[in-house]
This record gives C-alpha cells, sequence and structure tokens, in this order.
C-alpha cells in the first residue's frame, strides 16, 4: 500500500475524463501512451482488473469507457475481445455480479446472484463499446428497472477495495449513482 502503482481502473478514468471533457486528442502522446498501456495490461480472457471496485467488471468498465472516450475504434480486437468477456459472464437474469474473492484469487469469480452496480458497470460499458443495442444489452436494462426495489444481500455487498485480500468497503450511493448513469448513457445513445 505504500506505492501505487498505475492500474487500468486509473488509467481507463483518466482517459475518459481527457477525451470527453477536454482538448486532448488521440494523436497526443500521453493519450497514445494511457491506450497502450491498457493494451498491454489487457488479460487473455479480454477483461481488466480493477484496483479500486470490484474487480474485474469494474477494471473494464473503466477501461472500456476510457479507450472508446479517446475514439479507439470499437471493432479493435481489445475492445470485441472485453465485449465478448463482459457477455459471457452475464447472469441469465440479464445482471452481472463479482465476488470480492476475484481480488484474492486475481481471476473472475462470479456472485451466485446478480448486483445492481455490478450490472450497471457492466451494462456502462457496453453503452460505451457497442454501435448498435443488443439483447444482453435490453436483458440488463430490464434487470436495473425490474430490481430497483430490491432488498437483498446484494444491495451491502461490497463493491469497493481498501486493502486488497484485507478489507472491502460498501458505498450505499453506488446502488442509485451507477445504475442512474447506465441507464442515462443508455437512453442518451439510442
Amino acid at each position: 500500500m505504500l506505492l501505487d502503482p498505475s492500474t487500468p481502473d486509473l488509467t481507463g478514468r483518466t482517459l475518459e475524463f481527457l477525451g470527453n471533457f477536454t482538448r486532448s486528442s488521440y494523436n497526443q502522446t500521453f493519450i497514445k501512451q494511457g491506450v497502450k498501456w491498457l493494451l498491454k495490461n489487457q488479460r487473455s480472457d479480454g477483461s481488466w482488473y480493477g484496483r479500486w471496485g470490484i474487480c474485474y467488471i469494474y477494471g473494464s468498465w473503466c477501461a472500456l469507457t476510457g479507450l472508446i472516450a479517446v475514439k479507439v475504434r470499437r471493432d479493435h480486437p481489445a475492445v470485441r475481445k472485453a465485449v465478448k468477456w463482459l457477455y459471457s459472464i452475464q447472469n441469465d437474469d440479464g445482471g452481472w455480479g463479482e465476488s470480492c474473492k476475484s481480488d484474492i484469487q486475481k481471476k473472475f469469480i462470479p456472485l451466485p446472484a446478480s448486483t445492481r452496480v455490478h450490472t450497471a458497470w457492466a451494462l456502462d460499458a457496453l453503452v460505451a463499446a457497442e454501435e448498435t443495442v443488443t439483447p444482453q444489452m435490453n436483458q440488463a436494462v430490464n434487470y436495473l428497472l425490474n430490481s430497483k426495489d430490491e432488498n437483498s444481500w446484494t444491495i451491502t455487498y461490497p463493491k469497493g477495495q481498501g486493502l486488497p485480500g484485507g478489507f472491502y468497503n460498501h458505498y450505499p450511493s453506488y446502488e442509485y449513482i451507477f445504475p442512474l448513469l447506465a441507464l442515462a448513457h443508455f437512453v442518451k445513445k439510442w
């Protein structure tokens, strides 16, 4: 914890900010370096590790939205590989869920249930990366809308990392912020 190395989630978030809210262009060296770093750090399954959220869904969301914001093509092999990975881990109910054990085992470990936050992160990544609405995205939207009044253990399940393998964080506002963000992006784009 004394060192805070570069991570896909922070790199992706920075690229997203630069691409969406500044006049930075892909031709600038620091943008190219960030993209190159993200592409180099994509896992073989197509995901990215997220240090500050749980975990591979979060990291992939950050990386994909960042890459798209700085105008990496939606048909780029790394983007398509990440999209394929997200679809491959979608639950039958249309949502996504990831265990804190992903952080400990350094691989994606699904939860036995979907969460609104993980679903919002995955949906928002797909909204950024896809050209058209897919059936899986419609399922995710339905999951978010139909689970808005849910009151199960998935609401308080940690979505953030404090000290990997040591403690994890629950942020009550995430249950509202991220579904609203993903749904707003979905509606705005389509």
